[in-house]
């Protein structure tokens, strides 16, 4: 079961996201050329960025349920026959919902949401449904805007795929038939939700300043299926060097000869809030042949005869069909014929033109059908923790049991000297290094359900990035013997992305010196807090808000309160945060030296790894300048579909 499966509720509206971008710059984490300037506003990687006294916030604004569509696939838009319809989507009571964070400034791509509470709420306040969002990262960041970005100044739009967990129902859901079937349906009182967001404004425009659109639906969670993606088949963008319809979820269900399919977070629109201008035929369809086109700039037409029509993509121009449908469309009825070669055939997404016989391909399943996604894809470990990620196997929908996955570690990437980096403030040294910073299996089997384990160990390292803590690794993984598919949208698509923190033993009486250089960073990085709340660089300051800090530091890290936001802090520096406010002292540095604590410096001299980066790891470094938005300049997309 997945949110596309029935009963499924689709709601649109606002986000928004106050995120900090001062710590976008990797040279902004070093202390030591750090620059009160650099928590100015500034043109893309100018200063603090777009947004310096951001915090990190997450939360829905003017959401509301747009339709329902109840088990015999009959969708609702009408509140007489379901009391859920134009209610309204908020966040958690009193409190702003959640957080927005990157994993580090070296991975921005997998963007997550922290302590995001979802509610159904009637105009007057009464409570329909609740739950608390499992954490989860972004993925298929891929273009939506086709006019450049303009205003907004962001083009690019990106998929968040979660569980609600710890739901509760208000008296007013059993008015709701939807509500009630979704209930009974759902399983371990979980419901899966997607998020797809685009249209975010780092321009200070329309008054929508970090507002963006988000289209949501949830729908049933069924035991020993993943939480943080869809068990769907995937459909990959392929014209344009997949630059349109770059990735969509659909469901086959051949029992009740039905499709449905996800085009909400891959549907090319001309601004920021939706507006579809296109006017040409789209038809879904069953190739006839295996295809297995790489996304490309050159035109691939296919004949009539390879392919057995669906029917066509029922969109409407404007904003409204978009955002009141969410861009999920159902096929039903499909004859026999595409209900047996569905089973084991790619799908297709073509577009008509002037001659009869030919059409032009925009997107094609996934080579194979076959899908291989990670779960809990993104991970902050510790020295000597061990953490378990779950893989998932399927063809053409159906679970790949008893099959090899492999697992490598991607290659150091190089070191920057000061004079290769714009602006050019300081070094900044490469990820994926040491190389036995983790310790994991190669390989790892499915079973029946298409799920395969991998245990992951954070070994004891040393500060390779010398002013951050720790260090970035990117593990790949892939079916034995089987290349992944380039259609796949986003950069890195098939990795897990790991945050490794620094070997940090707790002083047995820690001192000032012996935080001064982490409270310092977070002082320089989140001006919001040093200007408005506390001053982090002063131990005087912590001291007099002692209270309060120990309150923030000992939440749990699902919780929207806990510090630090970024979720970047080892244990064991918490805990030595903690212990030292329980016994604030505070030291110089001539007594720090003398007890042999040695504060970090850059040696400007130092041999650097300028290594060549790999062509992925190139990919992520061109694709997180257009995600945080140092790329501010994007072509407009013109002539789509002509051929």
């Amino acid at each position: 079961m997945s949110y596309l499966h029935f009963p499924r509720i689709v709601f649109s509206g606002d986000f928004s996201s106050d995120v900090s971008t001062v710590n976008n710059d990797t040279q902004h984490y070093n202390n030591a050329t750090f620059e009160s300037s650099f928590q100015l506003p500034g043109q893309g990687a100018t200063n603090g960025w777009w947004n310096p006294e951001g915090g990190a916030t997450f939360g829905f604004q003017n959401c509301t349920i747009q339709q329902a569509t109840n088990e015999n696939g009959t969708t609702i838009t009408d509140p007489a026959l379901d009391g859920i319809i134009g209610q309204l989507v908020t966040g958690a009571e009193g409190r702003n919902s959640g957080k927005m964070v990157d994993l580090d400034p070296d991975q921005q791509m997998v963007s997550e949401l922290w302590g995001v509470t979802f509610r159904i709420l009637s105009a007057h306040n009464e409570l329909l449904l609740e739950g608390r969002i499992k954490p989860t990262g972004f993925r298929d960041l891929q273009r939506r805007q086709t006019n450049g970005g303009q205003p907004n100044g962001q083009p690019m739009g990106a998929s968040w795929t979660s569980v609600l967990e710890d739901v509760k129902y208000g008296k007013l859901a059993e008015k709701s038939p939807i509500l009630m079937a979704l209930k009974a349906k759902t399983q371990q009182n979980k419901i899966s939700i997607n998020l797809n967001g685009f249209g975010y404004y780092y321009a200070h425009a329309d008054g929508r300043f970090s507002l963006g659109k988000i289209l949501g639906c949830i729908g049933p969670w069924f035991e020993n299926e993943p939480e943080l993606f869809a068990p769907a088949r995937r459909l990959y963008g392929v014209y344009q060097r997949g630059q349109v319809f770059g990735g969509s979820n659909f469901i086959f269900d051949a029992d009740n000869a039905r499709l449905s399919i996800d085009l909400g977070g891959s549907f090319p629109i001309a601004d920021s809030i939706g507006t579809i201008n296109t006017t040409n035929d789209f038809y879904l369809a069953v190739s006839k042949q295996p295809l297995t086109n790489p996304p490309a700039i050159r035109n691939v037409l296919i004949d009539s005869s390879e392919l057995e029509i669906i029917g066509k993509v029922p969109y409407q121009q404007g904003s409204t069909w978009l955002n009141s449908t969410c861009g999920i469309v159902d096929f039903n009825m499909l004859s026999a014929d595409v209900v047996n070669d569905l089973k084991n055939s790619q799908l297709v997404l073509v577009a008509a033109g002037s001659s009869s016989t030919q059409y032009l391909l925009i997107a094609r399943e996934a080579i194979d059908g076959i899908v291989c996604r990670a779960d809990n894809f993104v991970q902050r470990i510790d020295t000597n923790q061990k953490v378990t990620v779950n893989l998932y196997a399927y063809q053409y929908g159906q679970p790949l049991p008893q099959t090899e996955i492999t697992i490598t570690m991607e290659p150091p990437t190089p070191d920057t000297p000061k004079d290769k980096n714009s602006p050019p403030i300081s070094i900044t040294y490469g990820n994926n290094k040491p190389q036995d910073g983790l310790s994991f299996a190669p390989s790892c089997q499915t079973n029946a359900q298409g799920m395969a384990q991998i245990e992951i160990t954070g070994n004891s390292i040393h500060s390779p990035r010398v002013y951050i803590d720790g260090q970035i690794y990117l593990l790949d993984y892939t079916l034995a013997n089987q290349q992944p598919d380039s259609a796949i949208p986003g950069a890195a698509p098939m990795s897990i992305s790991i945050h490794l923190r620094d070997d940090f033993p707790i002083p047995e009486t820690p001192t000032w010196s012996d935080i001064s250089d982490m409270m310092t960073q977070f002082a320089n990085l989140y001006p919001i807090m040093s200007k408005y709340f506390i001053n982090f660089a002063d131990p005087q300051a912590m001291i007099a808000k002692k209270d309060i800090l120990k309150f923030a530091f000992t939440r749990d890290i699902h919780d929207p309160i806990y510090m630090p936001a970024t979720r970047d802090l080892s244990e064991t520096k918490r805990l030595t945060i903690l212990k030292w406010l329980d016994n604030p002292i505070v030291d110089d540095p001539a007594t720090a030296a003398a007890r042999g604590i040695k504060l970090k410096s850059v040696d400007a001299n130092a041999e650097l790894d300028t290594a060549a980066p790999s062509e992925q790891q190139q990919k992520l470094v061109e694709a997180t300048k257009a995600k945080n938005g140092s790329l501010i300049n994007f072509p407009a997309l013109t002539n789509l579909f002509e051929f």
